[in-house]
Order: structure tokens, then C-alpha cells, then sequence
């Protein structure tokens, strides 16, 4: 936490040139990325196809990067990654990697400068405590996230397979024993909508930071469509339930969002980051599965400076979609859009008091 001031008062200074040079067409190099190591999945998700992985990667193992590859990669632009700050892995499920340990010993080593989360469904629970295990002795600092989408039935359910909450259960226990820094988050739909503040009581508990996002359906999920949408009573339900979280950016706004407000954060989604798929292939955001060209045969730079490139971030300038990875990304792109909604937030003096409380009690 000591650095945390001066990388807010960078990043506020920086947003000014941020958004000169999106506006006038000019390239910048990455700030984050969000990258998914393999789209096998051993999870059956009713919100989420991905786990159809023979129908979605025909090449199954054989097309995803490998070590040598990224490797290669890494080597190749390195310029280019050179201002990286956060790397988020996800999936599918990460763990379905023999190599997972060395990928992120990889990445760690090439972009030593970029915090680290991991995504895990957490099944496996031995195999990932012991690839934890390995990964603490080189990157304690990682941040390493199991999703709950209930208590014990609701998850089982919602995941698509027996006895799913108590192995998530025992992954987040066993990674809070080796030293890690545990996050869980609950996508909300039909079946769950009224999980929200039991698991997040129990997470509680346990010391796990919680948030929540609503369905959604897009290139990550390997599913097209509206989402199904909550009727109105269930809505007002979780409206209430997420007045609870005044002091946190995202789902303070998921709950303004279901009020009928419109996004106003601005969408950076491609140009301070970018989804980077198994195969190599580089979207503009986890909800778009277009690919903008592959990094096996094409220099990122190049990619990213593409005609194509430029002609679907200028579509995308007014994005309403609420999608938490992507919404982070631009707040941190945009902070003086964090400052506008501190501002005209009706209980911002709770927010402060609740933010400051954190901060000390971490120094402490």
C-alpha cells in the first residue's frame, strides 16, 4: 500500500494525454491485459459455453501459445509490453495447464514491473494448492480469485457440478494458508440473484475481498445474445442488497445501472487494453471475440496500429456495456472519472471513512 498514492497521482496526471492521443489516432503502448491461457474448462457454467471447449479449439492443447511461443513473443515486442502494469490470467480453467507455473514464472520475469491476478473455478483443488505452492516461492505478491456464485446447493447448481462449492471452499482456505491475497467474485443471474450478501457475509468472514457483476454474454463466455434478465421484483431486490457497497466503484454503479442510468466512464477497451485469447489472437476486450490479428504472425504493435484496429475502437467510443474486467481497466485509465463519482456520491464522507480505515489497517 505505500505506493498506492503515487500511482493514483500518476495515473490522474496521465489521463489528460491519454485521452489527447485517442482522440487524435495516436497509438499507446498497453497498460493492462487480460489473458486466457486455455479455453478447456472442467466447470459446466449455465452462463458460460466455454467449457464446450472441442466445439470452441478443435486444436484443443496443440493451439494454444506454448512456453517457447510466449516466450518468443515476450522477446519480440518487448518494447512494446514495456508499460504493462497489470496482467490479469484467466480461462476457461488456468489450472488445466501442466504449465501453468512456468507461464506465470514467465510473465513474471519479462514484466516484473505488472501485478498479477489469477482466476481459478477452484475444482481442483490439490493441483492448484500445489501449483500455488510453487508459484509463492517466486511471486507471493499475486492475487489469486475463486469464483462463488452461492452457498452450497446455488453453486453447485449454477456451476454445473456436484460438490463444486465445497472444493471452492477449500481452495480459497488453502490459498489463504500459503500467504496469498484471495478474491472471490459472484456473477449474479435467475438462479442466484439472491446469494449476494450470504456469500458475501461469508467471505467476510474469511477475510476474502467480494464484488459482483451481473450475466453477461459475449466472446469470453463463448455465447451471443442479451443475457437473460432479471424480472423487476428481482431487481429491486438486488438494488437494495447493493446499497451495501456505497464505497465500491464497481458495484455501486452495477446498482445505478439497474436504476436505468447510463455508463458514462469512457471505454479504453483496446487501447490501454487488450484480451489476448489462447491462440494468440488479440481482441479488443473480453466481450469481443473479433480478432485483430494473431501475435504468431504479426508484431502487437502492428496489430494494434491497424487501420481495422482503429476503425472498431472508434465504434466502440460510446460503450455502455458494464463488463467488471474492462471496467476496471478504463476507471484505472480514467481516474478522474473515480473522482467525479466520489464527488457526487451522496454518502462520500462513508466512502473516505471506510477506504481510510482500510488503508490503516493494512499498514497495521
Amino acid at each position: 500500500m505505500p505506493g498506492m498514492l503515487p500511482a493514483a497521482l500518476k495515473a490522474t496526471a496521465r489521463q489528460p494525454y491519454l485521452a489527447l492521443m485517442r482522440r487524435r489516432g495516436r497509438l499507446v503502448r498497453p497498460l493492462f491485459l487480460d489473458y486466457a491461457v486455455t479455453w478447456r474448462c472442467n466447470a459446466r457454467c449455465v452462463m458460460c459455453d466455454t467449457w464446450k471447449a472441442k466445439e470452441i479449439n478443435p486444436a484443443g492443447v496443440a493451439g494454444e501459445l506454448s512456453l517457447a511461443e510466449l516466450a518468443g513473443i515476450l522477446e519480440r515486442d518487448a518494447e512494446f509490453f514495456g508499460q504493462v502494469q497489470k496482467v490479469g490470467l484467466t480461462g476457461g480453467e488456468p489450472f488445466l495447464r501442466e504449465d501453468l507455473v512456468d507461464l506465470v514464472r514467465l510473465l513474471h520475469q519479462r514484466l516484473p514491473r505488472a501485478r498479477m491476478s489469477l482466476v481459478s473455478n477452484g475444482l481442483l483443488t490439490e493441483r492448484i494448492l500445489k501449483a500455488l505452492a510453487e508459484i509463492r516461492r517466486f511471486f507471493p505478491e499475486l492475487v489469486f480469485s475463486v469464483s462463488l456464485d452461492g452457498l452450497e446447493g446455488v453453486h453447485d447448481q449454477v456451476r454445473g457440478v456436484p460438490g463444486a462449492f465445497a472444493k471452492a471452499m477449500a481452495t480459497i482456505k488453502g490459498a489463504q494458508e500459503l500467504g496469498f491475497t484471495v478474491t472471490s467474485g459472484l456473477t449474479v443471474g435467475r438462479l442466484n440473484h439472491h446469494q449476494v450478501q450470504p456469500v458475501a457475509e461469508l467471505l467476510a468472514g474469511m477475510g476474502v475481498d467480494f464484488s459482483c457483476n451481473l450475466q453477461e454474454r459475449g466472446g469470453n463466455f463463448h455465447n451471443s445474445g442479451r443475457a437473460d434478465e432479471l424480472g423487476p421484483e428481482d431487481k429491486a431486490a438486488l438494488r437494495r442488497v447493493l446499497e451495501r457497497w456505497p464505497h465500491h466503484y464497481y458495484m455501486d454503479n452495477v446498482r445505478a445501472q439497474l436504476d436505468g442510468a447510463r455508463r458514462t466512464l469512457p471505454c479504453y477497451a483496446g487501447f490501454t487494453s487488450y484480451f489476448l485469447t489462447p491462440e494468440g489472437n488479440v481482441t479488443i476486450c473480453n466481450l469481443i471475440s473479433q480478432p485483430l490479428g494473431n501475435l504468431r504472425e504479426q508484431t502487437f504493435r502492428a496489430i494494434a496500429d491497424a487501420a481495422a484496429t482503429w476503425k472498431l475502437r472508434r465504434e466502440l467510443a460510446d460503450c455502455t456495456c458494464w463488463s467488471q474486467c474492462e471496467v476496471k481497466n478504463s476507471a484505472l485509465s480514467a481516474p478522474w472519472h473515480l473522482l467525479a463519482w466520489l464527488a457526487r456520491h451522496p454518502r462520500k464522507v462513508q466512502v473516505l471513512r471506510h477506504y481510510a480505515g482500510k488503508l490503516g489497517g493494512r499498514r497495521g
